[in-house]
């Protein structure tokens, strides 16, 4: 069994996934997980963490985005691409 993170390693994780949501505008569990090579359940309790700081805004299961704006984009390119191009 793994070692429980200290509390200065969760705070440096969550971290380093609010820096990678703000310069890469979304950052999804799966890809925060390879960065840090943690288990997705423990990147999914950071993300709640990295949530509750204000500085990211989680969007349902698509991940953290840097603001409401890149929400915003990543929806319409969803909807776009589902709907737009198909007909």
């Amino acid at each position: 069994m793994a070692r429980p993170n200290t509390y200065s390693e969760r705070k440096a994780a969550v971290r380093l996934i609010i820096t990678a949501a703000k310069e890469r505008g979304r950052i999804t569990t799966r890809q925060a997980a390879e960065i840090l090579g943690l288990h997705l359940n423990t990147v999914e309790k950071y993300f709640r963490d990295a949530e509750r700081s204000g500085e990211v805004i989680r969007h349902g299961k698509c991940g953290l985005f840097r603001d409401y704006r890149a929400t915003i984009d990543f929806d319409m390119e969803r909807f776009s691409r589902q709907y737009g191009k198909g007909k």
